[in-house]
């Protein structure tokens, strides 16, 4: 048995953004706008609201969204009472409008629905009406059910996580990805990746995520890399598609040790998530299939032969050949590495130990204890690695 949420409705498809803007009238005739700081981006959109006269108030986010900032965006929402929020731009802009959406209405802290520093409690109140619109293709947030927010205190990422955070509407329009920077696109494209790689592996995958997986895999495959460096159109949306599927997938199935390890990094790094987990991720896949080998694990062993085919669009293609991949894509992409942002100069420990608390590591596909996380950690900074695995 197992079950498939997403959002209520998803359009896809360039010009989409255009196409749908009547839409926005269901929900009603006051919207909380929230953005990035390019204002150009939401032009349209306030446009129509000027046209429909629709009340609006935009809200513009810079960086990672803390929890402060979402408490106290909260307080400016219930003084505006909007009929809806909208959130146009990248994952952080998404994952704040729909945590506003979902609070709005709720009573009590941000403490109070968040894992790991809070108490996880389920909302109490149906959120208001929320519209997702990407601007970059990675987190999916448009159609998956959770907020990744900071806290500064703790330094580590949590989750904002409930069925009630799924957008009402999630437009997809692959053109407001064109002419990314080919550093961002490519963390965004690997953070679509890891979405993919780290459900299809996961402790518990089901029937249709494997299907999304497989079919998000294959995009991403053939079309990072021309959408990255060269602004290929047809790859944008291929790679926009990708994020999509991703989105549901992470959803509906599990993660794993590199969003694990990811959470704990982000609050004591200042780089990007997606940059984090691609960096984490062909170094967590050894880990892993070392350890299934070591377990005599030949499903896990099985998915990972499967990712390599996909990936490599070879049939004859083995198990390590998936690292391989991962590997070449991050060398072509000419990705910063993680010491640069002062990786090699965290507590490794303590790493390890906040991301064995988070809920993504429960989904890895083998259980993975403290010493072998820090084995990862070491790894990605080029360190041998010295420690005792029990």
């Amino acid at each position: 048995m197992f079950q498939f949420m997403t959002s209520t409705r998803i359009i896809f498809g360039e010009g989409a953004l255009h196409n749908s803007l009547s839409l926005l009238n269901q929900f009603g005739y006051s919207a909380l706008l929230v953005t990035g700081q390019d204002p150009l981006r939401s032009q349209q959109l306030e446009h129509y609201f000027k046209q429909q006269n629709i009340r609006y108030q935009r809200l513009v986010i810079k960086g990672e969204p803390f929890i402060a900032m979402i408490e106290e965006l909260a307080a400016v929402g219930r003084t505006f009472c909007p009929d809806m929020v909208i959130g146009i731009g990248g994952g952080s802009v998404l994952d704040v409008a729909k945590s506003l959406a979902a609070l709005i209405p709720n009573q009590g802290s941000v403490y109070d629905y968040v894992d790991i520093v809070g108490r996880n409690v389920p909302l109490q109140v149906k959120s208001l009406p929320c519209v997702a619109i990407p601007t970059t293709a990675g987190t999916g947030a448009e159609v998956s059910k959770s907020a990744v927010l900071q806290s500064a205190q703790e330094q580590v990422k949590v989750n904002l996580s409930n069925a009630e955070l799924f957008p009402d509407l999630a437009i997809i329009d692959p053109t407001l990805t064109y002419g990314m920077d080919a550093v961002l696109s490519g963390y965004c494209a690997m953070d679509a990746f890891t979405h993919l790689m780290e459900s299809y592996v996961c402790s518990e995958p089901n029937p249709l995520t494997d299907m999304i997986c497989e079919e998000g895999l294959k995009h991403i495959a053939m079309s990072i890399l021309p959408a990255c460096r060269d602004d290929h159109y047809p790859s944008r949306s291929n790679i926009a598609f990708a994020a999509m599927l991703g989105g549901m997938a992470r959803s509906n199935a599990k993660l794993g040790a590199a969003h694990g390890l990811a959470s704990a990094l982000s609050g004591r790094l200042n780089a990007p998530h997606g940059l984090i987990t691609a960096q984490l991720s062909p170094y967590v896949m050894t880990e892993n299939i070392s350890v299934a080998i070591e377990l005599g694990r030949s499903d896990v062993l099985a998915r990972y032969r499967k990712l390599a085919v996909i990936l490599t669009m070879d049939n004859d293609a083995n198990i390590e050949d998936s690292v391989q991949w991962v590997e070449n894509i991050l060398a072509k992409l000419q990705l910063p590495s993680l010491s640069v942002y002062g990786l090699c100069n965290t507590m490794f420990e303590e790493v390890a130990e906040d991301a064995l608390r988070t809920s993504a590591i429960k989904g890895n596909p083998l259980p993975l204890n403290q010493q072998r996380l820090i084995t990862i950690l070491q790894q990605v900074c080029g360190l041998n690695c010295h420690y005792q695995v029990l």
